[in-house]
């Protein structure tokens, strides 16, 4: 996203790496706590330094504040994304690619995506390659390989804009699931940020 944004290739690979941490777990009392920082104040003005991520970002911090309102907040926001992104029914933000019926029911092409951008999953995170953690893990990647000098920038490009393209197939359903259904609105509010990013993204390749 850097040829038309006030963003560097190095910020957006960091708010994708913080997006993808969110969207993998549960918060624990330390993400929380953060989130609920003076350090938020900081972090967040650099996501707008980009005009276009303002509304969303702000839209996210009403969202935050709202929690110091909320009792056991972390126990609430555990159980808020157990029902949108664990449970199997149909009032739920499902967050792999293969659910979508516009993907193929196989890990296929990410798998390929991540063999040619040099990159291996984590045994600690123990999902399918298709979920999206994974998608922006492999974004936050290639963004700081593109600050490299001594990489094949051409290569990072295409392997960016087919997974860009890849995520954008099911990008746009799961984040109107995730403000349909997460009735406190957090994550919605959160996948509403990451779809805003997604596609400046993908329009300033």
């Amino acid at each position: 996203m850097t040829k038309n944004s006030v963003l560097t290739g190095e910020q957006i690979a960091c708010i994708y790496a913080w997006l993808a941490q969110l969207f993998s777990r549960e918060l624990d009392s330390a993400q929380l706590a953060q989130l609920q920082s003076t350090d938020r104040v900081d972090w967040f003005t650099i996501i707008e330094q980009e005009p276009r991520l303002i509304a969303p970002t702000h839209e996210l911090q009403i969202k935050i504040d709202a929690l110091t309102h909320r009792p056991d907040a972390q126990l609430e926001l555990a159980a808020d994304f157990c029902s949108l992104f664990l449970m199997s029914d149909k009032q739920s933000a499902l967050p792999y690619a293969s659910v979508y019926p516009s993907n193929a029911p196989n890990n296929v092409q990410i798998a390929s995506l991540l063999f040619e951008a040099g990159m291996e999953t984590s045994d600690v995170f123990n999902e399918p390659l298709d979920h999206l953690s994974i998608f922006l893990e492999l974004l936050s990647h290639l963004h700081f390989s593109l600050s490299e000098p001594h990489i094949d920038h051409e290569k990072i490009r295409q392997l960016r804009q087919q997974t860009l393209s890849c995520l954008l197939q099911w990008l746009p359903t799961f984040s109107h699931n995730c403000q349909r259904y997460d009735e406190f609105g957090f994550y919605g509010a959160l996948s509403q940020l990451l779809l805003t990013l997604v596609q400046l993204d993908e329009q300033n390749q």
